[in-house]
């Protein structure tokens, strides 16, 4: 009668325990698998945060394109891990774990996305100082979302946290270490130096200035003009930058007579790669006179380069 009751109940107990077993195995797969997702995510991120340090570590030299789309790789990365942060984990163990990665995501995508808007903003605005607190508060940002992540990987470490397939790899989005002040003032100066196309601005130069008639090279390679009593001079203005132009002005000036010449057209707008062709009145010259005509853009808006708004040619008339 005893073994009639003894069996049924340690049957009990043996299916208990089983599943017990079953379940603890069961959650443990599910913290791996979420911790492994965390881990695949980590690998991710530290190629974007490898991008962003070089491409900072280049900015007078990097164009647009090559600027923006390492920052928006970086954001479809982190937008992809706001979606996993998003869903809380799958047991209580890993709330810990969870909490650190969602707060170290949210600092990186405020500081991705505000570093990549500053920056532009500094290369477009030149004038505009301001922008400095933006580049120092993204910069902040991202180190406090490495330091988050500092301390997810010591959670990591915990005795109840299954140990991962891989551990997360050193994650750092933010690209110096130098203090906040100063790599912003840095950071500015390099985009608005930049000649490689980083700003939305134009670029307005002098390609050439020809004389009419034209000017021949002599076997000293001076510039001489064929006898004449009055010479055209004529400029070709392009523009080399990424946006319209706005109307500006263009000034030539002869000197070598008894009183400089000076004259000044309005230079049109002109699109991205556009050129004009601008004629200035003519001018009376004197034979075997050594002159200087000299053409420069009086420019009054931002200009991608102004090493290229002057030219200068000296020449003579020849005697009749």
């Amino acid at each position: 009668m005893v073994a009639r009751i003894l069996w049924p109940t340690l049957i009990l107990a043996a299916l208990v325990v089983a599943a017990l077993v079953s379940a603890a195995g069961e959650e443990t797969r599910t913290q791996l698998e979420y911790l492994d997702g965390i881990s695949g995510q980590a690998t991710d991120l530290a190629r974007s945060g490898s991008s962003i340090a070089d491409i900072m570590s280049r900015v007078d030299a990097v164009d647009r394109d090559e600027f923006t789309t390492v920052f928006e790789n970086a954001a479809a990365t982190l937008e992809s891990a706001q979606e996993f942060v998003g869903v809380e984990p799958p047991t209580r163990a890993l709330i810990p774990v969870w909490a650190l990665y969602r707060q170290a995501i949210e600092a990186w995508t405020r500081g991705v996305d505000g570093l990549a808007t500053a920056i532009l903003h500094a290369a477009d605005n030149p004038d505009d100082m301001t922008v400095l607190n933006p580049i120092g508060d993204a910069l902040a940002e991202l180190r406090a979302g490495d330091a988050l992540y500092r301390d997810l990987r010591v959670e990591f470490e915990r005795e109840e946290i299954p140990e991962p397939v891989s551990p997360p790899v050193a994650v750092v989005l933010s690209p110096t270490d130098a203090t906040l002040l100063s790599q912003s003032v840095s950071y500015v100066a390099a985009a608005r130096r930049s000649t490689s196309g980083l700003g939305l601005r134009p670029g307005l130069r002098v390609s050439q200035v020809v004389s009419d008639p034209l000017w021949q090279l002599s076997v000293e390679d001076q510039a001489v003009i064929p006898a004449t009593e009055a010479v055209v001079f004529s400029t070709v203005i392009t523009n080399s930058g990424n946006v319209a132009s706005r109307p500006e002005s263009v000034r030539m000036e002869l000197r070598g007579g008894a009183d400089p010449v000076v004259s000044v057209m309005e230079v049109p707008i002109l699109r991205p790669g556009g050129q004009t062709t601008i004629e200035f009145p003519p001018v009376e010259v004197l034979p075997e006179t050594l002159y200087e005509v000299d053409v420069v853009l009086e420019l009054t808006h931002p200009d991608i380069d102004l090493t290229d708004n002057q030219l200068r040619v000296q020449f003579t008339v020849n005697a009749p």
